[in-house]
């Protein structure tokens, strides 16, 4: 009984690291520049299933007061359980990150808009919002000091876009066209995009403010 009791209390303490991870990684995917992807899905891979095993193991113990005999099955229920969990979170975390990112760059975008149609000078990393945002995530920006992109221009529009991050090496593309009025976001290994981005932008000029 009192061994029982020990190998219960310890799924409560691996129960309650498990999800100290797991909530560190989620905030880390929320704060931080945008990514298509990311290394964080295989920690929550490894963690999210092990919480859910051992969420199951308390559940069982606590609800019919003896210690559960889980078989091969539960594991891999839980450990697929765990996967599925671990990518819809991590697809949720980048939904939020990426908000989080056009909101703070809203601001950017007014002024190149202000600036038009000679929008090079516009000192755009010295806006309060977007300098607090930037400060926020300086050391998940590609290990860069600030944002790596650029402003590129004619006399009808302009595009900025900026190097996201990835879970390989191959990075992603975040920009803004004003001609369509949107943000568009591609990882870099999409066929079709990395050319559609460079046709876009193949007649405009090119600012070097970023």
């Amino acid at each position: 009984m009192v061994k029982e009791k020990k190998y219960l209390l310890l799924n409560w303490i691996l129960l309650a690291s498990y999800g100290c991870i797991i909530f560190f990684a989620l905030y880390s995917s929320v704060y931080s520049w945008p990514t298509q992807g990311s290394s964080i899905w295989f920690l929550l891979i490894i963690f999210c299933s092990s919480f859910l095993y051992h969420l199951a193991y308390i559940g069982y113990a606590v609800t019919l007061k003896k210690k559960p005999h889980l078989k091969k099955s539960y594991r891999f229920v839980t450990l697929v359980c765990g996967i599925l969990l671990a990518g819809g979170l991590l697809l949720l975390t980048q939904k939020i990150s990426l908000a989080r990112f056009k909101t703070a760059y809203s601001p950017l975008i007014t002024r190149v808009q202000q600036k038009m149609p000679l929008p090079c000078d516009g000192h755009y990393f010295e806006i309060p919002q977007v300098n607090r945002y930037n400060q926020s995530v300086t050391q998940k920006i590609l290990n860069q000091g600030k944002p790596s992109g650029a402003l590129l221009y004619n006399q009808q529009r302009f595009v900025v876009h900026f190097r996201g991050g990835s879970v390989d090496m191959d990075n992603s593309t975040l920009f803004y066209d004003s001609e369509t009025q949107n943000w568009q976001f591609f990882h870099n290994d999409d066929q079709a995009m990395p050319e559609k981005f460079a046709n876009r932008i193949k007649d405009l000029i090119r600012c070097s403010i970023f």
